[in-house]
């Protein structure tokens, strides 16, 4: 190839292999994230719910993602069965926000890694040197493999 594909090749070739390594390092953090963040939520909703004086098996049946009425409990406070319902819906919707956000980071990393990937394909395809039998007498040429 010409000189400036040469250069131009190397152009693409460079930085798509750091995209490739920076969409790999983000697909292995959004996997960490997501893994990470369900204790968090687990933890924080146990102390509400202990504050709160609700018992141990009610708690487990929240934490596990079971739907417990407020109002089928017997001997439970208004005040607990708010809480109780409060804390369930932010389990679930902090369980549903972790999800979604690792969805879209790895989704975006994906697509990061293809792109470097097709772009560092192009960029290897002008670098590449390629052999040719050219003909001395009519300057044919003919690859060489």
């Amino acid at each position: 190839m010409s000189g400036p594909a040469v250069v131009i090749g190397y152009l693409l070739l460079i930085p798509t292999i750091l995209g490739m390594l920076i969409g790999g390092l983000g697909l292995f953090a959004s996997g960490a994230a997501a893994g990470s963040s369900g204790p968090a939520i687990e933890s924080a909703a146990r102390k509400r719910l202990t504050e709160a004086g609700v018992s141990a098996p009610v708690i487990e049946r929240v934490l596990s993602g079971t739907y417990v009425s407020p109002w089928s409990l017997e001997g439970v406070s208004s005040e607990q069965q708010m809480v109780i319902s409060d804390t369930q819906f932010s389990v679930y919707e902090g369980k549903r926000g972790a999800g979604a956000g690792s969805f879209i980071a790895g989704g975006l990393s994906i697509g990061i890694i293809v792109m470097s990937f097709i772009g560092g394909l192009l960029g290897w395809l002008l670098v590449m040197k390629k052999w040719v039998l050219q003909c001395n007498r009519c300057s044919a040429a003919v690859a060489a493999s």
